[in-house]
């Protein structure tokens, strides 16, 4: 049996009981006997029903480092990176893998930036257990940075998903058992925000041709521009094409898995996909010169693969001298856009720029009204009010 006791001078009661034939001490953590009593009741049910032996205890900092170290093996660079932001702004730098200048560019390695000023250094989430982190103190700090810092749903539901992620790792690899019966995960009793309909900036035919233009002193640049407009690539993946990816005889495209030099790139969804190159497109790329003996279809000025930051801003430039205020995302979104207004399915256009279907209907259902307009138009109802019209002027 289990009984509750304070300790001479003090105030807290605390229960002491036999568990595998060891006394055990356990504070309450209250100062009202009644709460005591409530608490002991529970503690002697657990007893029990065996439950209290279910109990896990998971130190947080070596759980992060680990599942950080999982991170690298299954996410891309970028995804990785994005994940560890997350957490890093969660919990802080509480651990070696979440040191601001951990996961820089690669450019950067064996060399750690400059660290920035932690603006949320007081609204850490700080525990030392898994066990510890409630969905109550989830929920809190994403309300906070939602009602002080302005975050989107969507940011907020990407920080809740995270540690869902994390929490099945500790699931699955640790034993972890969450104290909260009713949720196993318990970032799932964190509710998910609503997200509005992304709003997305596309070109039209007549702003393609104006930035094709602008682009016609810098070749290169031209024909990766044409490639994200008229394939809907998404960024990297133009940087990443070889010789070998790009099919002028066959008419095809392809984004596939590739080690180059000893570094690893794989599309974003791991889904090797191919995308056929349309007559507008061929024009560019038959025109575009690759230095002999350059492994990359579209290399930098120094014959290299480009860097993701230095392309954007070197495009950025050309633009800003133009006043033209396009990206590569826009870039993208103009791909599926004018297949969207054309009538093509959104299955298929998910297929193309390798996105789900419901990403593609959030971004371009919009844009078919044609189709939209056939879909409300039945024959029944219209014979039934003519057929009512002509009862009417025989009366």
């Amino acid at each position: 049996m289990a009984s509750i006791f304070r300790k001479p001078g003090g105030e807290i009661w605390w229960a002491t009981y036999y568990h595998d034939g060891k006394r055990i001490r356990h504070s309450l953590r209250t100062h009202d006997e009644r709460v005591a009593r409530r608490k002991l009741k529970k503690l002697e049910g657990e007893l029990v029903t065996g439950e209290l032996e279910r109990k896990t205890t998971t130190p947080l900092c070596p759980l992060l480092e680990q599942f950080c170290a999982q991170l690298a093996t299954v996410r891309t660079g970028k995804s990785y990176k994005n994940d560890v932001s997350y957490l890093l702004t969660f919990f802080g730098p509480v651990c070696d893998a979440l040191e601001p200048g951990s996961t820089v560019n690669h450019r950067f390695r064996g060399r750690k930036l400059a660290n920035a000023p932690d603006r949320l250094k007081h609204r850490h989430v700080h525990v030392r257990t898994l066990e510890e982190l409630t969905a109550g103190k989830i929920d809190g700090f994403i309300a906070t940075r939602i009602r002080e810092d302005g975050i989107s749903p969507k940011t907020a539901n990407r920080s809740r998903e995270v540690l869902h992620v994390m929490f099945n790792y500790a699931i699955r690899q640790h034993g972890f058992r969450s104290p909260d019966r009713r949720f196993p995960n318990p970032a799932d009793a964190v509710p998910r925000r609503r997200e509005d309909d992304p709003q997305i900036r596309f070109l039209s035919l007549t702003e393609i041709g104006d930035q094709l233009e602008v682009l016609k002193d810098h070749p290169v640049i031209q024909a990766m521009v044409a490639m994200y407009i008229y394939a809907g690539l998404r960024r990297e993946e133009a940087l990443w094409l070889t010789a070998r990816d790009v099919d002028l005889e066959g008419g095809m495209i392809r984004l596939c898995r590739k080690t180059v030099d000893g570094e690893t790139w794989r599309p974003k969804t791991r889904r090797n996909r191919r995308v056929a190159i349309s007559s507008a497109l061929r024009g560019y790329l038959e025109s575009h010169r690759r230095p002999a003996g350059c492994v990359w279809y579209f290399p930098s000025p120094r014959g290299k693969r480009w860097d993701p930051d230095n392309f954007s801003q070197t495009l950025r430039e050309i633009n800003r001298a133009a006043r033209l205020p396009w990206s590569c995302l826009d870039f993208r979104h103009t791909f599926g856009s004018h297949l969207a207004q054309k009538g093509e399915s959104l299955f298929k256009i998910s297929e193309l720029m390798g996105n789900s279907p419901e990403i593609c209907r959030r971004h371009y259902a919009a844009l078919v009204p044609d189709e939209m307009r056939d879909t409300v138009e039945f024959g029944p109802r219209l014979r039934v009010v003519t057929d009512c019209h002509q009862a009417h002027e025989s009366a």
